[in-house]
Order: structure tokens, then sequence, then C-alpha cells
């Protein structure tokens, strides 16, 4: 059976070798030629342009040199307060242009985020009557129940405080917060993955350019604080599998002699638990983490170890997995107890599925109200939206099998649209204003910045999908029979690319993923210039 076993994890090992590499070479080489964007805002249409590719390896190889120098030069210096310096400036950076962003954006909730917003300050002034099960936004969209939840009680805590503002200005700074978060916790992954000083450097200095990032600190919806949750759930994760665990690269045992408070949660078992109530919550936030969760269960499904035996490691999965199944429905409970109201079943999956094969004004397979208004038109039910969706998605199979072309350029289309814009519409979300926007941020959204910020994100994800291309290309990690966790944010970024292909499409949704990236972008990039040193050294010594 352990002979079996070994075999499969080998396998599952070498498929994930050869299809990471093709993967990030699609991203890195759609990429790289090509850039999606929009630039009126009041269609958001995305455009697709072809780009000087000498250009783009000039630029490309340049912005690699800026952020190598001084990850190398900080790695040198090899003291922890350096590094320590360098992480208090990243995040520092993070902060205020955050907080300008906040000051000067005057960036408000619109759309869905609005109006699940409203919906968390009415339950958090006592008002349960938006818990209907026609007359309420949750009545359609009941999954934005958790992240209603986490609002309604960061609104309750913003009201004891008595000051006279919009709670979003309050969910803004939270925002911001978790924002740090997140990059404190993807260097710890970054730290445990390859113990490398210089790797974490790197990923510092990627983190505080990330211009997507910081701009959607001020937009009010799960990504962030899901996927804040996401990087604390996917650190406890891998100190989990590591733990006592040598074979494994960033091997980390419990501390024994640094006091029974840090043995205790250096555990394995608290490290378990962590691990299942972060990843649940990020769920709980944005059901779309389910993509995140499900990695995390192939991971620890078909990762060896030597400390836990087979059925410790398939009951974790299964009780992750049961976990963040149940959290919504437990919430919706939770409310519909509270209210004394039922909250509709609302608009059927499978009515995602069927938009995600139609054409849209803003590209192939995005948003166009297809599953809203069928669901309306049925009287709000879900059986008749869904034999409706099916019978769309039939006629569009039969179309697609009957023009294949067509089928080629729409799936084309949709993949670009989603994965070839830099900024991941982050302009978009943080369109709409409360008023007085300063002109420079005016410019940035719509006027002529707009461009410069366009190129610059469309450059940064070039490095971005270089750096991850290299790492899946010439790892060593990859060849390690224990190397699977290694794999376990790439392996989550292929889950989104999957999903989104089929599903509702949208630059937005695949920001987090983009920001699950940087980690391998960072090691990439160390063993780019690894490698390129090398060279040089050799060439010299001949």
């Amino acid at each position: 059976m352990k002979c079996f076993s070994d075999k499969l994890y080998a396998f599952c090992l070498g498929f994930i070798g050869i299809l990471m590499p093709l993967f990030t070479g699609l991203l890195f080489v759609s990429g790289f030629i090509l850039t999606c964007f929009s630039t009126d805002m009041e269609t958001q249409k995305v455009l697709t342009k072809w780009d000087n590719p000498l250009i783009s390896l000039f630029i490309l190889l340049l912005m690699s040199l800026l952020f190598f120098l001084p990850a190398a030069y900080m790695a040198v210096k090899g003291s922890a307060s350096a590094h320590n310096l360098l992480r208090f400036f990243v995040l520092g950076w993070f902060v205020t242009l955050g907080i300008l962003q906040i000051l000067y954006g005057k960036t408000v909730p619109a759309a869905d985020a609005y109006s699940v917003y409203d919906l968390a300050q009415s339950l958090a002034e006592g008002d349960t009557s938006v818990i209907h099960p026609t007359d309420s936004y949750l009545s359609y969209y009941p999954q934005q129940m958790g992240l209603a939840a986490f609002w309604e009680l960061l609104i309750r805590l913003w009201k004891l405080t008595h000051i006279n503002q919009h709670p979003y200005h309050f969910l803004k700074i939270v925002s911001i917060l978790l924002g740090c978060v997140i990059i404190l916790y993807q260097e710890k992954i970054v730290h445990i993955l390859w113990q490398d000083k210089r790797t974490d450097c790197l990923y510092l200095l990627l983190a505080g350019a990330n211009c997507p990032f910081l701009m959607y600190t001020s937009f009010l919806y799960g990504e962030i604080p899901s996927f804040a949750a996401i990087s604390i759930g996917y650190y406890f994760l891998l100190r989990f599998l590591a733990a006592r665990n040598d074979s494994f690269p960033g091997a980390v045992n419990p501390p024994s002699d640094k006091g029974k408070i840090r043995k205790l949660f250096g555990s394995p078992l608290m490290l378990a638990a962590g691990s299942l109530c972060f990843l649940t919550i990020s769920v709980m936030l944005r059901k779309n983490s389910l993509i995140f969760v499900i990695a995390a269960v192939l991971v620890i499904l078909f990762t060896g170890s030597p400390k836990y035996k087979r059925a410790v490691l398939v009951f974790f999965a299964g009780l992750l997995m049961l976990s963040a199944l149940l959290i919504l429905p437990c919430i919706q409970k939770l409310y519909e107890c509270r209210s004394g109201n039922k909250i509709n079943s609302g608009v059927p999956p499978i009515s995602y599925l069927a938009m995600g094969m139609q054409e849209s004004s803003r590209a192939n397979g995005w948003y166009n109200g297809f599953n809203f208004n069928t669901y309306q038109n049925t009287g709000m039910n879900s059986e008749a939206t869904a034999a409706l969706s099916k019978t769309a998605i039939k006629e569009r199979l039969d179309y697609f099998r009957e023009h294949p072309g067509y089928a080629v350029r729409f799936y084309l289309d949709k993949f670009l649209s989603q994965w070839v814009d830099g900024t991941y519409a982050c302009r978009q979300a943080t369109l709409a204003t409360f008023g007085g926007r300063s002109a420079f941020f005016t410019s940035l959204y719509e006027g002529e910045y707009s461009k410069y910020l366009i190129a610059y994100c469309n450059m940064y994800q070039n490095i971005l999908y270089a750096g991850a291309f290299w790492f899946c290309l010439t790892s060593p990690d990859r060849k390690r029979i224990t190397g699977l966790p290694i794999f376990l944010g790439l392996i989550s970024v292929f889950g989104g690319f999957l999903f989104h292909m089929l599903w509702e499409g949208n630059a937005r949704y695949i920001f987090p993923y983009g920001l699950a990236l940087l980690p391998y972008t960072a090691r990439g990039l160390h063993l780019f210039g690894h490698a390129v040193s090398n060279t040089l050294h050799l060439q010299k010594s001949t």
C-alpha cells in the first residue's frame, strides 16, 4: 500500500512538474505580446493591443534588475535589522499610499459592494427586515451573507467611537491593515518554503510595487479580507505539513525550549486548527475562496509525511472541506433565526456557467445580466432558472460545435480579457466616488495618467508571469519527491484559471491569483539572478 502511495505521489508531482511550466508559460507569452485594458470608463469595454516584443524584453530585464539588485544587497548585508528595515519600509509605503487613496481617491462602495455594505449597515442598526425571502439582495445572492456579517461586526465597532463619519472609511482602514497581513504572511510562506533571505527581500519589493494591490485596498468587497485569511491559513498549513519532516524544504520543528505557550501554538494540532479556522473564514468572506481550499485539500491528501498517518491527513482534509462548505449555510441559518424570515436559495450556480458562455458588452463571458434577469423573470424560482440555464448552455454548445473557429476566438478573448489585464480592473472596481476626487486621481482613472498606469501594470505583470514561469521551468524543488506542498499556491492559481474559463469572467476575479503568484515570482527572479551570476562567474574563470 505504501509503495502504491509513493508511486501515486511521484506521479502527481511529475504531472505538476509538466503542467505548471506549460500553464505559466502560457501566461507569460500571452502577457508578453498582448495587453488588455479599458479606456472608456462608461462602457468599460476591454480592448486588446499587441506589444512590441523588443521593448517589452528590454523593460522586463530592466525592471527585473531593479528588483534583484536591492534584494541581493539586503541579502548580502545579512543582518536581521536590515531585513526588518526593508519590511518596515514596504509596510509603511503600503499604508501611506493606502491612506492617500482614501483621502484623495474618495472611492465609495458601488454595485454589489454597495448592496452588501448597505445590508450590513441596516443589520448593524438592528433592522432585520433586510432578511427577506423575496424583497432582499440576499434573496438573489445569499452567498454574500458571510461578508455582510463581517462588515456588520466592524460597523458596530465603528459606532462605538461615535465619530460622525461614514463607516466605509473605517472599513477601508481595515482593508489596508489586512493588506499588511497579506504581505507579512505571504513573506512567511516564502521563507518557510525556501529559507532564503534574497527571495524574502524580493517578495517584499514586489509586493510593495504591486499597484493593483495598493488600489484594491479601497475596494470594499471580499478580495482583500478573504486573501488575508487564505495567507494565514496557507502559512499554518505549510507549517503543519512541514512539522518534524526534515525532507520538506522549509521544515519547521515545534519549539522545545521556548516555553510552554510557544510550544503549544507551534504544535501540529494548533497549526491544523489555525489552518482550518482561517481557510474556513476565507470562504465565509468570499465563496470563490473554495478554489484555494480545494487546492489545500488536494495537497493534504497527496502529501506524505513521516509524522502523520494517512488516516490523520484524510480526516483533516475531509474536516477542512466540510467546514468550508458549511460555514455560509450556518451563517445564513443564524440570520434567519435572528430575523424570523427565510432567505431564498438565490441565483443557481448553473446560470453563471451559462452566462460564462455568452457574449457581453465588456468582453466575452463577462457579466451581461443573464443570471439576474433570468432569475427575476421566473419569479425568483431557482428550479425554473436552472432549467432555462441548461437550455442556454445547450444552445451555446451546439453553436460552438457548428462554428469551431468562433468558439476558439470566444474563449481566447475570455482568457486574454481576464489574465492579460495587468490592472486587474482596479480602476473600474474603484471608480465610484462621492465627489471631490483630486485632479491627479481623476486623471489616473479616466485621463492622461491612466495610460501610464496601464503601461506600468502591464510591465509589472510581465515580471509576475516571467518569474513564475522561470521558477516552474528551472526550480530544483519540482524534482523533489517531497515537493508537492511547494506548489500549493500554483495549484490554486491553475484551479482559478479553469474555474473562470467556465464561470462568469472578469479581470477583477483574477486579482487574488496574481497575489498568489508573487512568492513564485520572487523565487523565480532569485533563480534567474543566480543562473546569470553563475554564467558570468564561469565565463570569467575561463
